[in-house]
């Protein structure tokens, strides 16, 4: 019973977002031969490690502030009293201490020892822990003024892809801005479908989210910008692989997150319709990723 409780908090149906990103530069790496093993194992525990201390965090921020409370949720670990504080903050710290932990190892096997780029990488690592956790705990928390989306891209778009690419490679290519700009804007549209459900009782509580100062239907015309955006610059990354049908993915996966929001794309959508639009996209972001990769392999 406790098992199949935290696993709710941790939230699985979002690390495919984590996971996304680091397949994304590692697929980059292995399209220039310089994909490693060791370096994909530990950038993968640590994104998902990241992400489920963010999960956490977001559990535990929200309770605090009375957000879930606002919205009547009885679906978080926290408001519905199965978890208690004490052991929510247990188990953030536990997170904290065991994406650093494999984050450090990730550091050692890429850099081989301390240097520059090793401590440049160090602090990027200790800014990805406190900013998982600074979402919504905290009297400043960055997710209640707006900021959510930009750090969303940030560093599920530019750390995650960008630097998995790097660490394996040793290389910083400007190109591959442009696929982890694309997987970035991806990671904020699911964001935004979060926001999208909650956009009530969030501007209720003051949460100020994107969608809450945009309002419900621009925040939906943002949020297929965002996909239209992504989409189209993976189409013109495909001109700069060369690749061979790889430009075909992106507007076929164009279609699957048309359907996956259409139920959302009224007033009228119920809660049930957004969380399952949310696992929807998430899962066409990794299969995206993952049918790409593939075609630049091979």
């Amino acid at each position: 019973m406790q098992l199949k409780i935290w696993q709710k908090a941790i939230r699985l149906k979002t690390l495919p977002l984590a996971s996304g990103g680091i397949m994304l530069g590692s697929f980059l790496a292995a399209y220039e031969y310089s994909f490693s093993v060791k370096i994909f194992i530990f950038s993968l525990l640590t994104a998902v490690f990241l992400q489920i201390l963010s999960n956490l965090s977001n559990d535990y921020g929200d309770f605090k502030k009375g957000t879930d409370n606002t919205a009547n949720r009885t679906d978080r670990a926290l408001s519905s009293g199965q978890v208690t504080e004490k052991s929510m903050k247990n188990a953030i710290i536990f997170m904290s201490v065991a994406s650093f932990l494999t984050g450090i190892i990730l550091l050692v096997l890429s850099f081989k020892k301390i240097d520059s780029n090793f401590i440049i990488w160090l602090t990027i690592g200790l800014t990805a822990i406190v900013a998982s956790i600074k979402y919504t705990v905290g009297k400043n928390a960055y997710g209640y003024k707006g900021w959510g989306d930009f750090f969303v891209l940030v560093f599920f778009g530019y750390v995650s892809v960008v630097g998995s690419y790097y660490l394996m490679s040793g290389r910083l290519h400007s190109l591959v801005l442009l696929p982890s700009t694309a997987f970035g804007l991806l990671c904020v549209a699911v964001l935004n479908i979060n926001n999208l459900r909650d956009i009530d009782s969030d501007k209720i509580s003051g949460k100020k989210t994107i969608a809450v100062i945009l309002g419900y239907k621009n925040a939906l015309i943002y949020q297929y910008s965002l996909l239209f955006t992504a989409i189209l610059i993976f189409i013109y990354f495909s001109k700069i692989t060369q690749t061979e049908f790889d430009y075909i993915v992106p507007p076929i996966a164009a279609i699957f997150y048309y359907f996956a929001l259409k139920k959302i794309s009224k007033p009228t959508a119920a809660t049930k319709d957004y969380n399952q639009a949310l696992k929807n996209v998430s899962l066409i972001n990794l299969i995206l990723v993952i049918v790409l990769g593939i075609f630049w392999i091979m």
